[in-house]
């Protein structure tokens, strides 16, 4: 742990703290706020989905923006614009001014996450040194959120994510500005591999492998995105108050800190099926006992155990995944394809059932189709013949 007295080193772990502890102020309690709105099931489904619809258009812009200013400029100018967008979060209160400035602010938030990874892998540390403070940030924002939620008032939330996100800006300042990686000579086999494997758009859709992959990552965003949404709610209808239920999700974020800090340890050594199966077998196991039980005791034993493992180590099976069925160099492209068609657009579909389903036959049975779902992603991970691993280690 030497590297923790390098002020570099501080200087990443201030600046991911900081970020994803905004991004948890912004949006871990959102459907709590919102049900505290006296919104409905199906309206704040609508919420979330027009979010969602916004984040497709977003994440798009963040990239090209990202390909021509580069990650510092970029982030600077989109962090300025959903800053001044989110202040309407303390005066609207309507489906559709609430939901495209939310959508807005949570879409640019969300869609910046991306380039802070690109920031972590290119650090002169490993990747799992830096981003795991990513998930401390997060968890301590949603511990804080829940704290001033009940003891001062619902909006102290917003403020709380525009202070830590522009304080964050500030910190990105603070590292050196990331350089372009220079030119160099292609290998015979570099030449080799890019004309058999192509590296364009065309190439991606090509690969049935990567189709299938697309599949499964639908199904495993989509759900993971809903129960995220709906969890603080299903932990506030059994009576606990939104202080113990932040407490409850931001002890069970640790476990996501702790595949962040060994993924040296498993990532590489597991195959890509082993760890999907894994990730499948716990996230199936959490959507089963939320839709048996309501007792508070129980749904957060399981989250704490469930939960944040199988999501931390799927945003890196993520990575591993397509650096094994792509071209290197449709690797950016790749990951941009599984954010907007895999983990937009599955949420928005899940979204689209989740209102209905809770208004309707409640909010236990919604969890009962996340369990479907998760069954049914399970039975095409078995017949997926994927590559057991990449040509290059990616955690060690």
């Amino acid at each position: 742990m030497g590297y923790f007295k390098e002020r570099l080193y501080q200087k990443y772990v201030i600046l991911f703290i900081f970020y994803f502890m905004s991004m948890a102020a912004l949006s871990s309690l959102i459907t709590v706020y919102m049900r505290g709105l006296g919104k409905s099931g199906s309206e704040i489904s609508f919420i979330l989905i027009l979010s969602n619809i916004i984040a497709l258009i977003i994440q798009g812009l963040i990239g090209y923006s990202n390909e021509k200013w580069g990650t510092r400029k970029t982030v600077t100018i989109y962090v300025l614009f959903s800053a001044v967008i989110s202040l309407g979060l303390f005066f609207f209160t309507s489906n559709w001014l609430f939901g495209v400035v939310y959508g807005l602010a949570n879409a640019i938030t969300l869609g910046l996450a991306p380039l802070f990874d690109v920031l972590a892998a290119n650090s002169p540390y490993r990747f799992g040194q830096i981003r795991l403070w990513g998930t401390v940030g997060y968890a301590g924002g949603q511990q804080i959120s829940g704290i001033i939620y009940d003891f001062l008032s619902p909006k102290s939330i917003f403020v709380l994510y525009l202070v830590l996100y522009l304080l964050s800006l500030v910190f990105l300042y603070l590292l050196p500005k990331p350089e372009q990686p220079a030119a160099s000579p292609e290998h015979p086999s570099e030449k080799k591999e890019e004309a058999s494997g192509g590296n364009t758009i065309r190439n991606i859709f090509q690969n049935k492998l990567f189709i299938t992959y697309l599949i499964l990552a639908f199904i495993i965003f989509g759900t993971n995105t809903v129960n995220t949404s709906y969890l603080p709610l299903l932990l506030t209808d059994t009576g606990a108050p939104v202080a113990l239920v932040s407490t409850t999700l931001t002890v069970a974020l640790f476990a996501e800190v702790i595949a962040m800090a060994f993924s040296h340890r498993f990532m590489d050594h597991f195959t890509n099926k082993q760890l999907l199966l894994a990730i499948l077998f716990l996230s199936g196991t959490e959507y089963l006992v939320n839709f048996l039980s309501d007792d508070f005791l129980v749904l957060s034993i399981a989250t704490v155990l469930t939960k944040f493992f199988a999501s931390g180590t799927f945003i890196m099976l993520n990575l591993k995944m397509v650096s094994t069925l792509l071209n290197r160099k449709l690797i950016a492209t790749g990951t941009a394809v599984v954010a907007m068609l895999s983990r937009n657009i599955g949420t928005i579909f899940f979204q689209l059932m989740a209102g209905p389903v809770i208004d309707n036959v409640g909010l236990n049975y919604l969890y009962l189709i996340l369990f479907v779902f998760t069954v049914l992603a399970s039975v095409i991970a078995l017949l997926f013949k994927v590559p057991a691993q990449p040509k290059e280690r990616l955690f060690s």
